[in-house]
Protein backbone atom coordinates (compact mmCIF):
# COMPACT_ATOMS: atom_id res chain seq x y z
CA UNK A 1 0.00 0.00 0.00
CA UNK A 2 1.38 3.40 -0.94
CA UNK A 3 1.78 6.23 1.53
CA UNK A 4 -0.90 8.16 -0.40
CA UNK A 5 -3.37 5.22 -0.14
CA UNK A 6 -2.61 4.85 3.53
CA UNK A 7 -3.14 8.56 4.12
CA UNK A 8 -6.45 8.53 2.22
CA UNK A 9 -7.67 5.49 4.15
CA UNK A 10 -6.61 7.14 7.41
CA UNK A 11 -8.50 10.32 6.52
CA UNK A 12 -11.59 8.37 5.47
CA UNK A 13 -11.46 6.29 8.68
CA UNK A 14 -11.17 9.39 10.83
CA UNK A 15 -14.01 11.04 8.92
CA UNK A 16 -16.26 8.02 9.35
CA UNK A 17 -15.42 7.92 13.04
CA UNK A 18 -16.48 11.56 13.35
CA UNK A 19 -19.70 10.80 11.49
CA UNK A 20 -20.50 7.89 13.79
CA UNK A 21 -19.56 9.85 16.90
CA UNK A 22 -21.54 12.90 15.82
CA UNK A 23 -24.63 11.10 14.65
CA UNK A 24 -24.79 7.74 16.35
CA UNK A 25 -25.19 8.96 19.89
CA UNK A 26 -27.38 6.76 22.10
CA UNK A 27 -28.55 9.88 23.89
CA UNK A 28 -30.30 11.26 20.82
CA UNK A 29 -33.90 12.25 21.52
CA UNK A 30 -35.15 10.91 18.22
CA UNK A 31 -33.87 7.55 17.12
CA UNK A 32 -33.01 7.70 13.42
CA UNK A 33 -30.37 6.26 11.16
CA UNK A 34 -27.79 8.98 10.48
CA UNK A 35 -26.72 7.55 7.10
CA UNK A 36 -28.55 5.50 4.50
CA UNK A 37 -26.67 4.07 1.51
CA UNK A 38 -28.47 3.17 -1.71
CA UNK A 39 -26.93 1.72 -4.88
CA UNK A 40 -26.82 3.94 -7.94
CA UNK A 41 -28.02 1.80 -10.88
CA UNK A 42 -25.26 1.16 -13.43
CA UNK A 43 -22.56 2.54 -11.14
CA UNK A 44 -20.14 1.35 -8.48
CA UNK A 45 -20.88 4.36 -6.26
CA UNK A 46 -23.62 4.61 -3.68
CA UNK A 47 -26.01 7.40 -2.92
CA UNK A 48 -25.40 8.75 0.59
CA UNK A 49 -28.48 10.08 2.34
CA UNK A 50 -28.08 11.83 5.68
CA UNK A 51 -30.66 12.44 8.36
CA UNK A 52 -31.42 16.07 9.14
CA UNK A 53 -29.51 15.72 12.42
CA UNK A 54 -26.45 14.23 10.69
CA UNK A 55 -26.44 16.98 8.08
CA UNK A 56 -26.58 19.61 10.80
CA UNK A 57 -23.97 18.00 13.05
CA UNK A 58 -21.51 17.56 10.17
CA UNK A 59 -22.03 21.14 9.04
CA UNK A 60 -22.49 20.08 5.41
CA UNK A 61 -22.02 23.02 3.05
CA UNK A 62 -22.26 23.15 -0.73
CA UNK A 63 -21.32 25.54 -3.52
CA UNK A 64 -22.25 25.54 -7.19
CA UNK A 65 -19.81 24.54 -9.92
CA UNK A 66 -19.25 27.68 -12.00
CA UNK A 67 -17.52 28.93 -15.11
CA UNK A 68 -14.44 31.11 -14.77
CA UNK A 69 -11.96 32.63 -17.19
CA UNK A 70 -8.57 30.89 -17.43
CA UNK A 71 -6.08 32.48 -15.06
CA UNK A 72 -2.94 31.67 -17.01
CA UNK A 73 -1.79 31.77 -20.62
CA UNK A 74 -1.72 27.96 -20.81
CA UNK A 75 -5.52 27.81 -20.45
CA UNK A 76 -7.19 30.62 -22.37
CA UNK A 77 -10.97 30.75 -22.44
CA UNK A 78 -13.42 29.66 -19.80
CA UNK A 79 -13.35 26.57 -17.61
CA UNK A 80 -15.54 24.85 -15.07
CA UNK A 81 -14.27 25.42 -11.54
CA UNK A 82 -15.26 24.45 -8.02
CA UNK A 83 -13.74 24.95 -4.58
CA UNK A 84 -10.74 22.67 -4.05
CA UNK A 85 -12.31 21.67 -0.71
CA UNK A 86 -14.93 19.77 -2.74
CA UNK A 87 -12.29 17.39 -4.15
CA UNK A 88 -11.86 14.04 -2.39
CA UNK A 89 -9.30 11.38 -3.23
CA UNK A 90 -10.00 7.66 -3.53
CA UNK A 91 -7.52 5.06 -2.27
CA UNK A 92 -5.96 4.86 -5.75
CA UNK A 93 -5.60 8.64 -6.03
CA UNK A 94 -8.67 9.14 -8.25
CA UNK A 95 -10.39 12.50 -7.79
CA UNK A 96 -14.07 12.75 -6.93
CA UNK A 97 -16.63 15.19 -5.59
CA UNK A 98 -19.98 14.72 -3.90
CA UNK A 99 -22.90 16.29 -5.77
CA UNK A 100 -26.12 17.08 -3.95
CA UNK A 101 -28.76 15.13 -5.90
CA UNK A 102 -31.68 15.86 -3.55
CA UNK A 103 -32.17 17.30 -0.09
CA UNK A 104 -29.51 15.77 2.22
CA UNK A 105 -28.63 13.25 -0.52
CA UNK A 106 -25.23 13.08 -2.21
CA UNK A 107 -23.67 11.06 -5.01
CA UNK A 108 -19.93 10.74 -5.63
CA UNK A 109 -18.95 11.94 -9.13
CA UNK A 110 -15.56 11.48 -10.77
CA UNK A 111 -13.76 14.73 -11.63
CA UNK A 112 -10.61 15.44 -13.58
CA UNK A 113 -8.64 18.32 -12.10
CA UNK A 114 -6.51 20.19 -14.61
CA UNK A 115 -5.02 22.59 -12.10
CA UNK A 116 -5.38 23.96 -8.59
CA UNK A 117 -5.30 27.73 -8.32
CA UNK A 118 -5.32 28.72 -4.68
CA UNK A 119 -8.57 27.37 -3.25
CA UNK A 120 -10.07 26.63 -6.68
CA UNK A 121 -9.95 23.39 -8.68
CA UNK A 122 -10.00 23.89 -12.44
CA UNK A 123 -11.81 20.96 -14.05
CA UNK A 124 -11.53 19.26 -17.43
CA UNK A 125 -14.27 16.82 -16.41
CA UNK A 126 -16.84 17.11 -13.69
CA UNK A 127 -20.39 17.96 -12.71
CA UNK A 128 -22.41 20.39 -14.80
CA UNK A 129 -22.21 24.10 -14.15
CA UNK A 130 -24.69 24.91 -11.39
CA UNK A 131 -24.45 21.50 -9.70
CA UNK A 132 -23.99 21.87 -5.94
CA UNK A 133 -20.88 20.10 -4.62
CA UNK A 134 -20.06 19.42 -0.98
CA UNK A 135 -17.35 21.80 0.25
CA UNK A 136 -17.58 20.94 3.97
CA UNK A 137 -18.11 17.33 5.04
CA UNK A 138 -17.02 15.49 1.88
CA UNK A 139 -14.44 13.28 3.69
CA UNK A 140 -17.15 12.21 6.12
CA UNK A 141 -19.40 11.23 3.20
CA UNK A 142 -16.55 9.20 1.69
CA UNK A 143 -16.01 7.41 5.00
CA UNK A 144 -19.73 6.69 5.28
CA UNK A 145 -19.95 5.40 1.70
CA UNK A 146 -16.94 3.10 2.21
CA UNK A 147 -18.34 2.02 5.60
CA UNK A 148 -15.10 2.86 7.35
CA UNK A 149 -15.78 3.12 11.05
CA UNK A 150 -12.31 3.99 12.24
CA UNK A 151 -12.36 1.04 14.63
CA UNK A 152 -9.94 -1.87 14.35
Amino acid sequence: MSAKSSAVQGLAAAAAGLLIAACGSASALVEETPVTLKPVPGSSVQQVQLSAAATHRLGIETQAVRVAAGANAGRPGTHEVMPYSAVVYDTDGSTWTYVESAARTFVRNRVTVADIEGHTAVLTKGPAVGAHVVTVGAPELLGAEYDISGEE
